[in-house]
């Protein structure tokens, strides 16, 4: 009987021209959208390969140079341009490159790739690497966000669902066929479940296929690389279009005339995709409000203004501090100078630490809040595991943060020891540059699958929870019928 109600169904989704419309918009916005995130993926992919050549070059030509003062070819430049000097090799000879390469499916949830940068230069420069790194990018496009799959999965997808559901009794009701189809023997729960597995079926398998020949079309290469990225991909989505279809077989029941259901659905739809989230975004901002940046390097201009001031009494300091690292005699001259800048440097340092310890822990508070919450919201929970899928995450980029940082202070570490102790920089030292260990991985480990996994659990939770709802109001159908 239930396989007889969904090929019914589909006859008559097959004759309705809202099925046509339908596919004739999807696919269009699923092959737009996808081709939009391809090309913000190529963009960074570019921007990875010249960032890692710029790296390979400039130590190149630092070894090639020291080589050549070394062996006499050629005479030491000035002091601030001497790559036998360590002070200008931290500062800009022998600085490196940290890079957070796309994952293979980032095309196809852009996420937090337009606020984060993909790659940082590391150097003993004071100042955060990130605020540094140049990023010419449009205010609009950042404040609304790229138009990827993983839009049109969280905010279209449930509307296109609407768009084929909001009838689903109630036009059957309006064309006196309802009356008749339930006079049969024919339980109400398969006449509702027969209606939306046909309608599952159609738009997942729309959506599915649009989405899989957009990847291979698009360059995405072997998806069998990628199977079990691929397949929570799938999982996700289907588990949001379930719920969705719940809400609609949920508001159909309740007896009211398919105008009436479409503008609750509506209604429904703009408080689960947009002010909750919203509403939780604020509370998060209220709750934990992140010092601005332009205070951060406030900060930092006036430590560097005050430290400059003090910088014979600050490097006398270091070096109590650090009697290890102090030269058997203080020379006159270009170390002497260095020596004294790297302690002005170490102690705008230690100013600003605080401040940029309190803008990181409070956007940490941000997100743990908006993580703790999003079970509230099925379109949160759906953007986090697209997100992580697709390895543009805010955790993913949390880690690639935190590895920049710990970089920077061995590099400064290595190249600070040198510069204190008046050592000169050799050939050989190039190789011990501190290096970034650049992830190879396709950006969904243990982790993210792991967080992923938590929300399509919390999604089938709530469609069980619908579900519920569902079969306890199923035994009204016939009654509101006869009404």
């Amino acid at each position: 009987m239930l396989a007889r109600i969904v090929f019914h169904e589909w006859r008559v989704l097959r004759a309705d021209r809202t099925l046509w419309l339908l596919l004739a918009v999807l696919v269009p916005l699923v092959a737009y959208a996808y081709a939009n995130g391809a090309a913000w993926q190529s963009s960074q992919q570019e921007i990875v390969r010249q960032v890692l050549a710029d790296d390979s070059t400039r130590l190149a030509t630092l070894s090639a140079q020291l080589l050549a003062i070394e062996s006499g070819e050629v005479a030491a430049p000035p002091a601030f341009q001497n790559p036998a000097l360590p002070a200008p090799v931290g500062r800009s000879l022998g600085t490196r490159a940290a890079v957070l390469p796309p994952a293979p499916l980032a095309a196809t949830s852009v996420g937090m790739g337009d606020l984060f940068p993909s790659y940082a230069v590391v150097s003993t420069v004071s100042g955060d690497p990130f605020l540094r790194t140049p990023s010419i990018e449009n205010p609009l496009h950042l404040l609304a966000g790229r138009f990827d799959l993983a839009f049109v999965i969280v905010f279209l997808l449930p509307l296109f669902v609407l768009s084929i559901g909001y009838g689903l009794l109630s036009q059957e009701r309006e064309d006196g066929t309802l009356a008749l189809l339930l006079t049969q023997p024919l339980p109400s729960g398969t006449l509702v479940a027969g209606k939306l597995i046909a309608r599952f079926v159609v738009l997942l398998g729309i959506l599915i296929i649009a989405t899989v020949l957009a990847l291979l079309l698009g360059g995405a290469g072997n998806l069998l690389s990628w199977a079990s990225a691929v397949g929570l991909w799938i999982a996700v989505v289907s588990a949001y279009t379930l719920f969705w279809l719940l809400v609609v077989a949920l508001v159909n029941i309740r007896g009211r005339s398919s105008s009436e259901n479409a503008m609750t659905l509506a209604t429904v739809w703009l408080l689960l995709t947009i002010v909750l989230p919203a509403a939780l975004n604020i509370t998060a901002s209220m709750r934990y409000p992140v010092p601005s940046r332009a205070e951060m390097i406030g900060v930092e201009r006036e430590a560097a203004e005050e430290a400059q001031q003090q910088g014979a009494t600050l490097l006398a300091a270091f070096y109590q501090d650090h009697p290890e690292l102090a030269p058997d005699s203080v020379a006159a001259g270009p170390t002497s100078f260095s020596a004294q800048s790297w302690a002005v440097q170490e102690e705008v340092e230690r100013v600003v630490a605080p401040v940029r310890a309190r803008y990181d822990e409070q956007a940490a508070s941000q997100r743990e809040l908006l993580r703790r919450f999003r079970f509230l919201s099925p379109a949160l929970m759906v953007q986090e595991a697209l997100q992580d899928i697709a390895g543009t995450g805010d955790v993913r980029y949390g880690e690639f943060r935190a590895q920049v940082h710990a970089l920077r202070a061995e590099f400064r570490e290595f190249i600070g020891a040198r510069i204190v102790r008046g050592d000169a920089f050799t050939s050989a030292d190039v190789a011990s540059i501190p290096a970034f260990a650049v992830d190879t991985s396709d950006g969904l480990d243990a982790g993210a699958t792991s967080r992923v996994v938590v929300n399509l659990v919390g999604l089938l939770v709530l469609a069980m929870a619908l579900a519920g709802l569902l079969m306890a109001q199923l035994p009204r159908v016939r009654m509101r019928v006869r009404a």
